[in-house]
This record gives C-alpha cells, structure tokens and sequence, in this order.
C-alpha cells in the first residue's frame, strides 16, 4: 500500500511541474544552501535503483543527458534530456558533511515530449522526493523519500578531461573493434590485464549525443610514436567506431571549423627521429581522412581532449570478462 501511495504522489508531482513554463513566473525564490560539498557541484546521472524488485535498475544510455547542477546560491539546474528545469535546494550537513539531508525543489519545468526511450519525465518526478545525499568514492547518491529509491550521480568531467570510469558496453565495443588483440593474450600470468584504457566525451557534430574518445595503453597499442586513439559514436545504449589510430600523442585538438557538419580534428605525432606535427582531419561522411601537417607550434586552436597526461597506471584495466 505503501508504495501504491508513492507512486501517486509521484504521478500528481509530475503533472504539478509539467504545469509551470520556464521563465520568470516558474521560478521559485529560492534561498541560499549551507551545504559547501555540494554548492558549485555538476552531476551526470549513472543510474536509478528502485526498492521495488520489478523495475530495478535503470541506467540512461546517454548520461550527459541527464544533468544536475548545485549553484552557490542556493539555485538548482536540472536537464532532463530534452527539457530543463530551474529551482532551488536546501542542504544541511550531518556531522560527517559527506551526507546529510537534501530537497530539491519546487522545479519550473519545460514541457517538450522527448523521444522514447527518455528518463527525463520519471527523474524530474522524483527530484521532489529527495530527502538526503551522501558523497563517496567521488559519487553522488541521492536518497527518495520512504525508501523509494536512490539516484546515483558522478561528476561532470570538465570539457576534455579524461576519465577511467568503466563503462561496459563502451569496453564491449573496444573489443569489438580489436578482435585479434583483445582475446584472452590480453590478461597475464597473474590474471591482470596488459591493456588499460581512459575515455573523454565530445559532441562532435552538434547533435546533442557525445561521441567517445579512447586512448588504450599496453604493449599491444602504444610504440615510440605513442598509443592508439579510437572515436566511438553513441546509439541508443550501444558504441559504434568511427575511426582508429595506432600512433597518438595526447591530447587531441577540436577545432571548430566543421566539415560536413562534424568538427575538425588535429592529431599531434611525433616519434622516429621525426620533428613534432599536428596533422588536421576533416570528416568525409563516414570517418575522418587526413588533410594538411603543420609545425606543432603554434598549437592550433581548439578545445583539447584527454588532457591531464594519462598514464597506464591512470587507465582503466580492459579484460575480457569485464
């Protein structure tokens, strides 16, 4: 009975905030948040955990779609894949200020219909049911009133950062464009992997769904010329390859003049005796082709991507059975 009474709290929520157009008048006066761990803080969701065992689960198949912001003063931004909604938060801190309580709300929310399969609805739904928060291993974990669930959140990277945060469908996909590497050759003696791989998020092409940058690291991909590079592309919850690269050395420049609508690339080499380059590549429609070399200096402009100087130790181990 219990939860047949959440869920229609939940339902009258929903159509309470699909009421209020964004703007002035749907804002709320929201009053500064005390919590410091959370103010200024940008969240991407991981995933929904429901007590109830029927739904379980729910894991968005683009996590940049689904966002949460913690403004200093006391503000809240929420995107909810293709609609936005604005309001505020109220914080106060146990004694150990990694967790404590949390509302959220009341949100102005817009009213787009997004296309299936979207989470933007049911998250924007249970935002008004958040009653506390808990910071751990660099993860946020946002508690639902009467047990009702829990939203787990990870930090926006900064734009080209890289991150070894594992994403299995992404490392099925990395196996899948390297079949004749990443066998069963790829774990040693002791069952540890040779291969470790960081990650970084760009949309290339404007569309609003982030492609994947690779960088894998161990004797199978990395020479005197550096490591290999790979461009995954997102649809639905799978990674298809655009291209790959076997000498790279990071980062990768964006730039942003376009090419049949996709963003240029320039891709550092050097190695061999040979002077340091960038060498430019413009998208053909189906992958990116090579174009003109210059001096790496200047550096061409552009937004950078996996910066921070990965190293193998900063990667992510990539084992078969992962």
């Amino acid at each position: 009975m219990a939860r047949k009474a959440l869920a229609l709290v939940l339902a009258a929520v929903t159509v309470t905030a699909a009421t209020l157009l964004p703007g002035a008048a749907g804002r709320s006066q929201a009053k500064p948040a005390t919590a410091a761990p959370l103010a200024g803080t940008q969240w991407r969701l991981v995933e929904m955990q429901s007590m109830d065992d029927a739904q379980g689960t729910t894991r968005p198949a683009d996590p940049s779609r689904y966002t949460l912001q913690f403004n200093g003063d006391g503000t809240v931004q929420l995107r909810l894949d293709c609609n936005r909604a604005n309001g505020g938060w109220s914080a106060q801190p146990s004694a150990d200020p990694s967790s404590g309580s949390l509302r959220l709300g009341p949100l102005a929310t817009t009213r787009a219909l997004c296309p299936p399969p979207s989470l933007g609805e049911k998250l924007g739904a249970q935002a008004a049911f958040v009653r506390g928060y808990r910071l751990n291993d660099g993860r946020l974990t946002l508690s639902l009133l009467a047990d009702g669930g829990l939203l787990v959140w990870e930090p926006v990277q900064p734009a080209g950062q890289f991150s070894a945060s594992p994403d299995p469908k992404l490392e099925a996909a990395i196996m899948r464009a390297s079949p004749d590497v990443m066998g069963q050759g790829n774990a040693g003696e002791q069952g540890a992997s040779r291969t470790r791989y960081v990650h970084a998020r760009y949309d290339l092409n404007g569309d609003g769904s982030e492609e994947v940058f690779v960088y894998l690291m161990g004797p199978a991909f990395c020479g005197t010329g550096g490591c290999t590079l790979q461009i995954f592309r997102q649809s639905g919850i799978e990674y298809h390859l655009i291209d790959s690269w076997a000498i790279t050395r990071l980062p990768i420049i964006v730039s942003a003049q376009r090419t049949r609508g996709w963003q240029d690339l320039w891709k550092r080499e050097s190695g061999g005796g040979a002077p340091t380059t960038y060498l430019r590549h413009t998208f053909d429609g189906q992958r990116y082709v090579e174009q003109e070399r210059v001096p790496a200096e200047p550096t061409p402009a552009g937004t950078p991507i996996l910066v921070g100087d990965p190293g193998f130790a900063d990667g992510l181990p990539l084992l078969p059975s992962r």
